[in-house]
C-alpha cells in the first residue's frame, strides 16, 4: 500500500519571519507614498490657485461691444428691455457672470425651480426703476413742505436720469460672490481689520472703479454712480437722492423685484400683489437740496402686505433649514479652500457657482473631511435640525456670541471661528469620533437679524399748510409688533446633524448641543 506524503506545516518562527518581512515591505511602501503625497500637496495648492486665477480671467477680458436695444421675455413682469445706451455695459463679461450666480444660493435643494440668476433679478430691478421714474414723471408733481409743483426737468434730463437709474440697477449686484449671499459672513468678517457688513456692495463699487467704468453710458459719471451706490450717500443731492432711494431703501425697486421673483420661482406666491399700487403712489419730496422717495399715505395696506410677505419669505425660503445647512457646508468648504490653498477673498469673489464647485472638487482630493462635505452638498444629503436656541433664550455662551457679533473687531470670532469651534465641541461631546465634525453643522443668524428690519419708509400727508412726511411706524405703530412677531424665528442658532446617523447618535448630538448652547425648554 502506497503511503501519501505527509503535509509539512511551516513553523511558527517561519510564519512570524514572513509576516515581519511583509509588514516591513508595506511600511516602506507607505513611507514612499507619504513622501510622494507631501510632494504633491504643494503642487495641488499651486494648481488650485493657478486654476482659480485662470478661471476668473474670462470675466475680466474685454467683451464684445454692441450698440442695440435688447428685449427679454420675463416670467414675472412679462417683458424687460435694455436700452441701446446700456447694451455695451450689459455685454461686459462681469455682468454676464451674474448669469452663473444663483439668486437664492441653495434654495433649489428644497424648491427645484428656484434656479433663477442674479442677472434675471438685475434686469427685473432695471424694469422697476424705469417704471417707477416714468410713473413719477407722468404724475408730474414734486412735493415740498409748503407746496406741490410740476417737475422742472426737460425730456433729455428725464431720459438721462432714467438711464443713470437703470445703470445703477444693472450694477447693484455685480459684486456678488458665488451662490449669492451664502458667503457673506465668511467674506465679510474674514479680515478683522477690515470687516464688510455688505461684501456685495463693497465689491460692486470696486468692480465699477477697476473694470466697468469704460463701459458706462456716456451720460453716466463714474463718481456720481459711486455716490448713488454708497451706503452713506455722501455728496448726493437733487434727483440722485431719489435714485439712491429707489435702489436701496425699505421699499425699493430691488426688493420689489426679488420678493415677487423669488416667491414666483419657488412657488411661494403668498400675496405680494401690490407692487404696481406702491409704484403708483410714489411721491418725490424736496427738502433742502435733496429729493427723497416718499409714498402717499393711502399705501399703508400695500406696505404692510409687502413687509410681512418679506418676513414670510425669510421664514419659508431664505432661512429654510435645508438651505441654511447647505450654506453652512459650502461656507466650511470655501473656508478650507482659502486657508489651505492660499486663495484670497478677492479671487473667490470673482468665481461663479460652477467654477467654485470645480475647485472644491479638486481640493477634495486627499482630504477626507472635504470630500465628505462636498459629497453631502452635491448629493443633497439631508441634515436634520436637532436643536435651535433663540439669541435671547440661550445661556452664557450664546449671550457672549450675541454681544460679540455686533462688534466689527470681534466679527471674525463670531462668524468665522466660533461656529466651527461649536461643531467640533458638539461632535466630541456626542462621541462621534475625531475627524467626524463634518456630521454636525452649526448655523448662526445673519448679522442683520439682531432687531427687526429697518422700516424707514416715509409717508406723505396733506396738512393745511402744505405737506409733511412721517415715518411708517409713526403713522402705523402696531405694524412694528407684527414685524417683531414675524421676525423672531430668524434670530436663532441652529444645530444640524447628518440624517444618516443612528437615532441614538442624533440624541447624543442633541444632548451635547443643549449642554453647550442652553435649552430654553428643558425636559420635565
Amino acid at each position: 500500500m502506497r503511503l501519501l506524503p505527509r503535509k509539512v506545516l511551516p513553523s511558527k518562527a517561519l510564519i512570524d519571519e514572513v509576516k515581519e518581512g511583509t509588514l516591513q515591505e508595506q511600511h516602506r511602501e507607505l513611507e514612499i507614498l507619504r513622501q510622494e503625497l507631501s510632494t504633491l500637496r504643494p503642487l495641488q495648492e499651486n494648481q488650485i490657485n493657478g486654476l482659480a486665477k485662470l478661471l476668473i480671467k474670462v470675466w475680466l477680458a474685454p467683451g464684445n461691444k454692441k450698440q442695440e436695444k435688447l428685449f427679454f421675455d420675463d416670467p414675472v413682469w412679462g417683458h424687460t428691455c435694455i436700452d441701446e445706451e446700456l447694451s455695451d455695459l450689459f455685454f461686459h463679461p462681469l455682468i454676464q457672470r451674474l448669469n452663473h450666480i444663483k439668486q437664492l444660493s441653495f434654495a433649489y435643494l428644497r424648491f427645484p425651480n428656484a434656479t433663477h440668476t442674479r442677472l434675471a433679478h438685475s434686469l427685473g430691478t432695471c424694469r422697476n426703476l424705469e417704471v417707477s421714474l416714468t410713473t413719477i414723471f407722468r404724475n408730474n408733481v414734486l412735493y415740498s413742505a409748503t407746496a406741490a409743483r410740476s417737475i422742472r426737468l426737460d425730456p433729455i434730463s428725464r431720459r438721462n436720469l432714467i438711464i443713470k437709474a437703470k445703470t445703477a440697477a444693472l450694477l447693484h449686484d455685480v459684486g456678488h460672490a458665488p451662490f449669492g449671499h451664502a458667503l457673506d459672513k465668511l467674506i465679510g468678517y474674514l479680515n478683522p481689520a477690515h470687516s464688510l457688513r455688505h461684501p456685495d456692495k463693497h465689491y460692486s463699487r470696486l468692480y465699477i472703479e477697476k473694470f466697468l467704468a469704460p463701459s458706462l453710458p456716456t451720460a453716466v459719471d463714474k463718481g456720481n454712480l459711486d455716490q448713488i451706490l454708497r451706503e452713506d450717500r455722501i455728496g448726493l443731492s437733487g434727483w440722485d437722492t431719489l435714485v439712491a432711494d429707489l435702489i436701496d431703501s425699505a421699499l425699493d425697486a430691488d426688493r420689489m423685484d426679488f420678493l415677487v421673483r423669488d416667491a414666483h420661482m419657488t412657488g411661494l406666491s403668498m400675496g405680494v400683489t401690490g407692487i404696481e399700487a406702491l409704484i403708483e403712489r410714489m411721491c418725490p419730496y424736496e427738502e433742502d437740496d435733496q429729493i427723497y422717495l416718499t409714498f402717499d399715505s393711502s399705501c399703508i395696506p400695500y406696505v404692510e402686505d409687502f413687509l410681512v410677505a418679506r418676513e414670510k419669505m425669510y421664514a419659508l425660503c431664505y432661512e429654510h433649514p435645508s438651505k441654511l445647512a447647505a450654506e453652512r457646508i459650502f461656507t466650511r468648504l470655501v473656508q478650507s479652500l482659502l486657508e489651505k490653498h492660499n486663495l484670497g477673498p478677492d479671487l473667490v469673489m470673482l468665481l461663479t457657482d460652477e467654477q467654485i464647485l470645480a475647485l472644491l472638487g479638486l481640493a477634495a482630493v486627499g482630504s477626507e473631511e472635504t470630500s465628505k462635505l462636498l459629497y453631502a452638498l452635491l448629493q443633497h444629503v439631508d441634515y436634520t435640525l436637532l436643536h435651535e436656541v433663540s439669541l435671547k433664550d440661550g445661556n452664557g455662551e450664546v449671550a457672549q456670541w450675541t454681544s460679540a457679533r455686533d462688534s466689527s473687531r470681534l466679527g471674525r470670532w463670531a462668524y468665522v471661528e466660533k461656529p466651527g469651534d461649536w461643531e467640533k465641541a458638539i461632535t466630541a461631546a456626542a462621541g462621534l469620533g475625531e475627524g467626524n465634525s463634518w456630521q454636525v453643522l452649526v448655523s448662526v443668524p445673519d448679522q442683520r437679524t439682531g432687531v427687526p428690519n429697518e422700516v424707514a419708509a416715509r409717508l406723505l400727508e396733506r396738512i393745511p399748510s402744505g405737506y409733511r412726511v412721517r415715518s411708517l411706524l409713526e403713522v402705523e405703530p402696531k405694524l412694528l409688533d407684527r414685524l417683531k412677531e414675524a421676525h423672531t424665528p430668524r434670530s436663532k442658532i441652529r444645530v444640524f446633524a447628518d440624517s444618516r446617523l443612528s437615532e441614538s447618535q442624533k440624541k447624543e448630538v442633541e444632548r451635547a448641543a443643549k449642554e453647550l448652547l442652553g435649552d430654553p425648554q428643558p425636559a420635565q
